[in-house]
């Protein structure tokens, strides 16, 4: 189960680094400025998941993700430059990190003995987070605040990682794989379909 998450984990880190270059790209920025959205796109949910638990913070333990995402940056500035890339890739490509984070997020909470509640809480952030800082720090109104059905994916797949790891009826590489699966059907349904959540309005006053 531990290898299973770390290659998740890796995957993760490549997956979200790619669309904080994207997002660089579509705002025409410099190699720095998409290395360092790269770099928080990938680290920021999990960087601030693990500051809350006062845990080490998971790049300073093992700087092998922090190369990660800035080899991936630049890799990925170079390789936008000769390619067009639609913004229907980026919004894929962050639906498979969020997938990915939230389930790595809400196992590692599980693993270090806290609540479910908690455990989803921390997962939920881990997978959002990072797309937060990314959109900006690029001048874009968050995924996680927009009409979009984002967090609810993020919620629904920590919710059933939780309810599938307590009842103890399936093995846990399955339970993550069921997870990440819920979480990005829901997204890439949202975005296939163009489903969104209620939005705050004012009433019409007589």
């Amino acid at each position: 189960m531990e290898q299973l998450l770390f290659w998740c984990d890796l995957i993760g880190i490549a997956v979200f680094a790619f669309t904080g270059v994207l997002a660089a790209g579509h705002k025409q920025m410099d190699l720095f400025g998409a290395v360092v959205l790269a770099c928080v796109t990938a680290t920021g949910g999990g960087t601030l998941r693990d500051m809350i638990l006062n845990v080490p913070v998971f790049w300073l333990h093992d700087s092998h993700y922090l190369w990660l995402a800035s080899i991936t940056g630049v890799v990925s500035f170079y390789l936008i430059r000769y390619l067009q890339v639609p913004m229907r890739l980026l919004m894929t490509a962050d639906a498979m990190g969020l997938a990915v984070f939230v389930v790595i997020g809400t196992q590692k909470v599980l693993a270090l003995g806290h609540s479910p509640t908690i455990a989803i809480v921390m997962g939920v952030m881990t997978g959002t987070f990072g797309g937060l800082i990314r959109d900006l720090l690029a001048g874009d109104i968050p995924l996680l605040l927009r009409r979009e059905i984002y967090a609810t994916a993020a919620l629904s797949g920590a919710a059933v990682l939780v309810l599938l790891d307590a009842s103890g009826t399936l093995p846990g590489e399955l339970v993550a794989a069921i997870a990440i699966l819920v979480t990005l059907s829901i997204r890439l349904a949202a975005l296939r379909w163009n489903l969104s959540a209620p939005i705050a309005r004012f009433g019409k006053h007589g």
